[in-house]
């Protein structure tokens, strides 16, 4: 059987070294093949126990097993919510790992942005999901012609999730099935070929990356408590998911919050404050366009408005 591919944070120094590099250069390989990596000690686990209990306190309510206004119903017992930006979600450490961001910097060019913050909560009692994508390989064009799937084999990830469980990972509480490799092809996800896919179990801290491209599936919840799994989803700047996002926005931020960020990483939040700016029509002059173009709005529409 298939194992996941590991990297383990505890070897990446920073500044980062020469040794570095080059684990990260394999981390990078592993990943655009396998479509996933797992990776250890990504976070600090008081770190991650004091998200836990941040959302516990503020979504508490959404550990109830209905169905919510504000929160798509994933499936029985499975519900995804978008996280406010505050509090320790609020912090470069969350949202900008500095031992995994030069990864996704690297695989989604340094105009990235962060399209996505939220949580799946699975609810004791949740059965296993259906094999699927997250959204359609954009680079699948629905028909055969020759070269179609070398130019899918060869094509850049355009989204990665990085998925942090705020719970340790066990075989009771459940994880997130992989079928390696079936982002670069165009694999159905009922394909009976494709065998049973690569399980892990891991401890509070551990967290991973995957392609949106990638079949995957929520394992179900079999313990007695529920598993809560924050998402960031990042972006090359031109992708936008149209399907997942229907009943809640994908973010929940606020220009006060962006404009407060080191400059470096108010970019990230670039596309989420469109909309809020484009109704208010109260750019700030220090903070990003309203327009989503990623400039200061006084380089950009502010010039034209100045």
């Amino acid at each position: 059987m298939p194992t996941a591919p590991i990297l383990d944070a505890k070897a990446i120094e920073l500044p980062a070294s020469i040794k570095t590099s080059l684990i990260l250069q394999e981390a990078i390989e592993l990943f655009l093949a396998h479509g996933f990596l797992l990776i250890r000690n990504a976070f600090d686990p008081a770190y991650v126990q004091k998200l836990h209990d941040e959302f516990k306190a503020g979504y508490g309510q959404y550990f109830d097993a209905r169905t919510y206004d504000d929160a798509l119903d994933l499936s029985e017992r499975r519900t995804m919510v978008t996280l406010k930006l505050e509090g320790a979600f609020n912090a470069v450490d969350f949202f900008a790992p500095p031992k995994i961001f030069p990864l996704l910097e690297f695989l989604l060019t340094r105009k990235l942005i962060l399209a996505s913050m939220g949580c799946v909560i699975s609810l004791p009692g949740s059965r296993d999901q259906g094999r699927h994508r997250d959204y359609d390989n954009i680079y699948d064009p629905g028909f055969s012609y020759p070269g179609v799937e070398t130019l899918i084999a060869k094509a850049p990830p355009y989204a990665i999730t990085l998925g942090l469980p705020l719970v340790p990972i066990t075989e009771l509480t459940g994880c997130t099935r992989f079928w390696p490799g079936t982002h670069l092809r165009r694999a159905a996800r009922n394909d009976p070929n494709l065998g049973p896919g690569v399980d892990f179990v891991a401890d509070l801290g551990t967290c991973y990356l995957f392609d949106y491209r990638v079949l995957h599936c929520g394992i179900g919840n079999k313990s007695d408590i529920p598993r809560p799994l924050i998402y960031n989803i990042y972006a090359r700047p031109w992708f936008r998911d149209p399907v997942n996002y229907a009943k809640q926005p994908p973010t929940d931020v606020t220009p006060e919050q962006v404009f407060a960020l080191p400059e470096r990483y108010q970019r990230l939040f670039s596309w989420a404050l469109v909309d809020h700016l484009s109704r208010t029509k109260e750019p700030k002059q220090g903070g990003l366009c309203h327009c989503g173009s990623g400039l200061l709005y006084r380089r950009c529409h502010g010039k034209a408005e100045g």
